[in-house]
């Protein structure tokens, strides 16, 4: 069956990125769907999942042996077939993702800050330690100083274990002053945090999801391979944009934030797809054959976000 006319021009607009960045790809899938049934897939449903979305063979398998190398994914070997899953630092590193993804968090603020300064980060350990701070919604406001409204929470403490660095940073609790200018606060968080480029990418996310609000709206039924492929592409293009975001307070935002917008609509449409995609998630195969159902955290992602029908 042809997919809805909102469905092709989803894929459309997918497939014409240049470059398509597969390995994103797979890491949503793998967090979005594989850590939610089972843990682990076959190389051959991998191919055949993504085969939909104009992914071909080839690039699936250079892509997964790029997330091999790079620490994301681990391979067995079973007989001539190949299985994945993610490696402890994939899993933590997506897991701390989905508390953001998935939560509808709560803004509000009193004025505290988080202050982080990186003193002895190896070489090595640089970049994926930075892009772990900048996923709990750390931005450098000065050279070699990370700066978070609220608190530092689980996030920061995993991290620092994981890249044994508690000892190789200085983390100080901070608090806005009276003397400081409001004006000039803001200032620094527009520019610190690229509010600008930011609100142009819900924005593009907004008008590329909108079409597919819509026609959920109008739907009685939806595919569960159609249904699959929506949701991977919501996520991963949700994820996209939180990966450049975090969740400031309002007192720090400009008014009408697109954010807002966006979550509703992710955890709408997402909600309204999740029953339809499982039933196609089920034709995958796993280490045990057919993928199974859905742990107990899938239900309970997008608290308080009803179905957009």
């Amino acid at each position: 069956m042809p997919h809805p006319t909102a469905v092709r021009r989803l894929l459309a607009g997918f497939e014409a990125r240049k470059p398509m960045r597969t390995t994103s790809l797979i890491i949503t899938l793998f967090g979005d769907t594989v850590s939610q049934h089972g843990h682990t897939i076959w190389l051959g449903s991998l191919v055949n999942a993504l085969a939909p979305l104009g992914v071909n063979e080839r690039l699936v398998r250079t892509s997964v042996f790029r997330l091999v190398k790079e620490g994301w994914l681990e391979a067995e070997r079973v007989g001539r077939r190949s299985y994945y899953r993610f490696t402890s630092h994939g899993n933590a590193e997506y897991e701390r993702a989905a508390r953001r993804i998935y939560a509808t968090e709560d803004t509000s603020w009193e004025g505290h800050w988080q202050l982080l300064l990186p003193l002895a980060i190896p070489d090595r350990d640089r970049e994926d330690f930075r892009r772990s701070l900048l996923w709990q919604g750390f931005r450098a406001i000065a050279s070699g100083t990370y700066a978070k409204p609220g608190s530092a929470g689980r996030a920061l403490r995993e991290t620092l274990e994981e890249f044994s660095a508690t000892e190789k940073v200085m983390l100080f609790d901070a608090t806005s002053s009276e003397l400081a200018s409001p004006q000039r606060l803001r200032k620094m968080v527009h520019e610190c945090w690229q509010l600008d480029e930011t609100a142009a990418a819900y924005r593009t996310f907004l008008d590329n999801f909108r079409p597919i609000q819509k026609w959920l709206a109008q739907e009685g039924q939806v595919q569960p391979e159609t249904a699959f492929i929506v949701r991977t592409l919501l996520i991963h293009d949700y994820r996209r944009v939180l990966l450049h975001d975090t969740p400031l307070p309002d007192e720090l935002l400009p008014p009408a934030w697109p954010g807002a917008e966006a979550l509703t609509l992710t955890g709408g449409v997402y909600k309204a797809l999740a029953r339809a995609s499982t039933h196609h998630i089920a034709t995958l195969e796993g280490g045990n054959g057919a993928l199974p159902p859905p742990g107990a955290g899938f239900a309970a992602r997008f608290p308080g976000i009803k179905p957009q029908r």
